[in-house]
Order: C-alpha cells, then sequence, then structure tokens
C-alpha cells in the first residue's frame, strides 16, 4: 500500500545566529507523522522563499543551497522508493534514518525464527523433543510461503506483525491445507511464542496477540487396536527433520 509521503525545507526561525542568519532543516512526513532534521547550513532569511522551500535571487549562495535542498530532495525520495520497494515498511523516522545513515538493520521474522530453530534443535533429547522442533520448522515453511504466495514477500520485518496478519494468516492456513483445529492452533501459538520472544528482545513493544484467542480442543483419540499396535512398533523413524 502506498503512502503519502512529502519533503519539505524550512528555517528554524527560532535558532537565529549573531550574523542574522538561520539553520535550514529538512523536514519528513509520511502518513502525517514526520521527523526532522539540521542541513547544517544557514541561510539569510531575507533571501529565502518560504513557500518555494528554496533560496532567491542569483547570487552563488542562493545558487549553493538550492543545489543542497535538490539533491537532498532526490537523495530523500530515492531512499523512499526504495523502502516501498524492498519490504512496504516505511515510516518518516526510516527514510530520515537511512537517509543519514543511522538505520539499523530490521529483525526479520523468518530470520528470527530460523534463529529460534537454531537454538532449539540444541534442546532435543535435553528439554524438548524432535516433534516440538519439527512444529517449529513446519510453522517456519507455512509463514514463509504465506509470505510468498499471498503477500508477495520474500520476508517481513517482526515489527510488521499485527492483528491483520495473524489473521490473514490462519486464513492461508485453513484456505490452503484445511488443518484440524487443533493443528491450525499449534502453528499459530508456535507464531505467538516467536512475537513473545520478539518482545523480550526488544524488536516490538506491543503484544499482536493481545486481542486474538486461541484454544486447543479436547480429543477422544480412542485407543489403538492391536494391529495399529503392531504397525507402530514397526516404524523407523528418521533421525532428522
Amino acid at each position: 500500500m502506498r503512502s503519502t509521503f512529502k519533503v519539505l525545507f524550512f528555517l528554524k526561525r527560532d535558532k537565529q545566529k549573531a550574523n542574522g542568519n538561520v539553520p535550514l532543516f529538512c523536514r519528513i512526513t509520511v502518513d502525517g507523522k514526520e521527523v526532522r532534521f539540521g542541513m547544517k547550513k544557514d541561510v539569510n532569511p531575507k533571501f529565502w522563499d518560504v513557500n518555494a522551500g528554496k533560496a532567491t535571487g542569483r547570487s552563488s549562495e542562493a545558487a549553493e543551497i538550492n543545489t543542497l535542498v535538490e539533491n537532498t530532495k532526490a537523495a530523500i525520495y530515492r531512499v523512499y522508493r526504495e523502502l516501498q520497494e524492498r519490504d512496504s515498511y516505511v515510516t518518516a523516522e526510516r527514510v530520515r534514518n537511512v537517509f543519514l545513515g543511522a538505520e539499523t538493520k530490521q529483525q526479520t521474522l523468518l530470520e528470527l525464527i530460523d534463529t529460534h530453530n537454531r537454538e532449539r534443535k540444541l534442546l532435543i533429547g535435553v528439554s524438548i523433543c524432535k516433534w516440538n522442533y519439527g512444529s517449529y520448522l513446519r510453522t517456519r515453511d507455512r509463514l514463509a510461503d504465506f509470505l510468498r504466495l499471498w503477500r508477495n514477500l520474500s520476508d517481513i520485518p517482526v515489527r510488521e506483525i499485527d492483528h491483520r496478519f495473524i489473521c490473514d494468516f490462519e486464513a492461508y492456513l485453513v484456505a490452503t491445507y484445511k488443518p484440524a483445529h487443533n493443528t491450525l492452533t499449534k502453528y499459530l501459538n508456535n507464531l505467538r511464542h516467536i512475537t513473545t520472544i520478539a518482545m523480550e528482545r526488544d524488536y516490538i513493544t506491543k503484544n499482536p496477540f493481545c486481542n486474538f484467542k486461541l484454544q486447543m480442543q479436547n480429543s477422544d483419540r480412542g485407543f489403538l487396536t492391536q494391529e495399529e499396535v503392531e504397525k507402530f512398533m514397526t516404524v523407523t523413524f528418521a533421525e532428522n527433520f
């Protein structure tokens, strides 16, 4: 989804210098939320066109200021487009941080699950069973397919996981695999566990599952027949998933 985006240059007149010049600032606005940063350039307010957002006149100083403004604006628009195309997650703060070189790498969902699964594999036979580990591997595969097929994404920042994402993932599982209720709940519980880890590690600040209900159903599986018991006893389990 495209967002509203605007770049504006202005003078911060409450910071006037002794010589009468005023610092030039840039303001970036995305979806009504704005950030600003200083351009490290002072401008004489008499030669600044507020409406046009640039210096007036034909002096070399005016030309230098306007070149700085145009180059900065072009670079910021380029950052905005790249963020839109790369992961569709765009905020004014991200645009500014990327432009200024202060952007820290976003923790993504699949990367976090991969890290979790590597850690969990070490616990097989210690505190977890292979089935538990395999359950997270399958959840990871289902999420990767969901992102690719329903969102046209290879991955997604963890901070983009919200109630809508969970509902869409649930709908994808039901439409594609038609799982039993408890199997479906297990996939979603695994995702909830990953988002809990994300909160513990300060990747996100809000629990996306706070208004999402998850509940296993009791099921009476009965008893195995003698034939089923004998078949079970002859099964050879694979060592690796």
